[in-house]
């Protein structure tokens, strides 16, 4: 009797190795995706922080330097937003529109403080209507980047 399953084993022995490296190459496998996947939300969210501050330190004064700081984590935060989740992380189809509504709004905002900016040098600039549009959009951004925090596990 006790000879019997190690005869099985010995005659079974490529088999049952051949199913072990394939049950740990499948483990590798998404452990691995799961782990790009998690790089990846933890990258948008290193970007939309290097974002938030380049947008508020440009929003208090003018230099041309801020101005372009605030350019560039836009970009940077763009490239992060488009990069696709797997199915492994929680919320991921939720999580990638937030990403991209996220960006979307963060272009809005710089694009009106740049206006709001270049309308405190003009005369006849409406800025109170164009500091409006800015808060706006900046309470828009945020607003999403909380539902985005919300479908996460990645809290501040």
């Amino acid at each position: 009797m006790i000879n019997l399953p190690i005869e099985i084993i010995k005659t079974y022995k490529v088999v049952l190795v051949l199913v072990l490296l394939v049950v740990v190459s499948i483990f590798s496998f998404l452990y691995r995706l799961y782990r790009n996947d998690v790089r990846a939300l933890e990258d948008f969210l290193a970007s939309y922080e290097k974002f938030d501050q380049a947008i508020t330190d440009f929003s208090i004064s003018k230099p041309d330097d801020l101005e372009s700081k605030a350019g560039d984590a836009l970009m940077d935060l763009n490239s992060r937003a488009a990069v696709r989740i797997s199915s492994l992380i929680k919320n991921d189809a939720e999580l990638m529109n937030e990403k991209l509504e996220i960006a979307d709004l963060s272009g809005r905002e710089l694009d009106s403080l740049r206006a709001y900016k270049r309308g405190v040098q003009s005369p006849n600039a409406d800025l109170d209507g164009l500091a409006k549009e800015f808060g706006d959009w900046t309470s828009k951004r945020k607003a999403a980047y909380a539902r985005f925090q919300s479908l996460s596990d990645y809290k501040d």
